[in-house]
């Protein structure tokens, strides 16, 4: 028997998280502490895409947390290092497996550029959070500047064979407001010049135009999700 889409997209994560991306956390200091901060304490926390907890331990310890992922080896690491439970899941096709209202924030950090259908995902969000609730996340920033110059001189800007869509702010912005009635953008990490620790930083006191010209991720806090039928 072939296998099924939902065997045949974990197989593909599987074979591509196995190169050394089960460790790996996008981003630097600056946009894991902003995250974390963004989640907050005591809270029950549904983490999207978890991996191998690779985020989630730094919030974990003081949250109940449930995790979610399409990869099967990703979700036996995760068990092994929180000890969180976890859900199986194919987000794009399978609706979320828990009552209206049961989690008062939804992790969902580099998750929608994977996504074939986030405005599905993203209602079934809304659904599952407490109407105080909040969707705490993030994105590439996909259209930074040196992005736009790769293009301009004919180079992808794009290689994870696993990205499906490219945000930019408006791009993001819109998506989530399809969902949420309150939606913050936070452009982090990244440098003006140069790079690593000898490279002009995109400093948070930046205005939101230049930030979002040149960071590195797009950070995003969204709540009072719409009503779901």
């Amino acid at each position: 028997m072939a296998p099924s889409p939902k065997e045949q997209i974990a197989a593909f994560y599987e074979e591509y998280q196995k190169r050394g991306k089960y460790d790996y956390l996008y981003g630097d200091r600056a946009r894991l502490d902003l995250l974390v901060g963004l989640i907050g304490q005591r809270q029950a926390a549904l983490e999207i895409g978890c991996r191998a907890g690779n985020l989630t331990q730094h919030y974990g310890q003081h949250n109940r947390v449930v995790g979610i992922d399409i990869d099967r080896n990703a979700l036996e690491l995760f068990a092994a290092k929180l000890g969180c439970p976890s859900v199986w899941l194919d987000v794009d096709f399978e609706p979320l497996p828990f009552e209206a209202g049961q989690f008062d924030v939804v992790v969902l950090s580099e998750v929608m550029e994977h996504l074939r259908f986030p405005a599905k995902v993203l209602s079934e969000i809304a659904r599952v959070l407490k109407p105080a609730g909040r969707l705490v996340g993030s994105v590439p920033n996909s259209f930074r500047l040196r992005n736009r110059l790769r293009f301009l001189l004919g180079r992808p800007f794009e290689t994870d064979p696993s990205h499906l869509r490219s945000y930019s702010p408006a791009l993001l912005r819109r998506q989530l407001e399809a969902s949420f009635r309150q939606v913050q953008l936070l452009p982090v990490s990244g440098h003006l010049l140069g790079g690593g620790r000898h490279g002009i930083p995109v400093f948070p006191w930046l205005p939101f135009r230049i930030r979002a010209l040149f960071a590195l991720d797009l950070a995003f806090c969204a709540a009072q999700p719409h009503p779901t039928s």
